[in-house]
């Protein structure tokens, strides 16, 4: 993997629950790692219904430098990048913990 590609720092959150004042579970997102990233945009643009409104779903891959930390990386965390937000729907270790390919999804309304 060219280090040099690794121009982008994304930020990597996982989910968890507070309670507010009246007692009601609320999901929060919290800072899990902080990695730099490269990206690999595939021309994967998409129209798909959700709810009852048509929504446009953007795939995107990130590549990161693997870790013990970034391997426990699953689709219930999310990925923060410049201001916007990335549904994780796969990863995938590539080589032989060389890198980890995250697929994400940004859905645009």
């Amino acid at each position: 993997m060219n280090i040099g590609g690794l121009d982008r720092r994304i930020n990597i959150q996982i989910a968890g629950v507070v309670f507010n004042t009246y007692g009601e579970s609320v999901k929060t997102w919290s800072l899990f790692e902080e990695v730099w990233a490269q990206i690999e945009r595939a021309p994967a643009a998409v129209e798909k219904n959700s709810g009852e409104q048509i929504v446009s779903v953007n795939k995107v891959v990130f590549n990161v430098r693997w870790s013990d930390r970034i391997d426990s990386v699953n689709p219930t965390y999310r990925i923060s990048y410049g201001g916007k937000i990335y549904n994780i729907l796969g990863v995938h270790e590539v080589g032989r913990k060389e890198r980890m390919r995250i697929i994400t999804e940004l859905i645009v309304d």
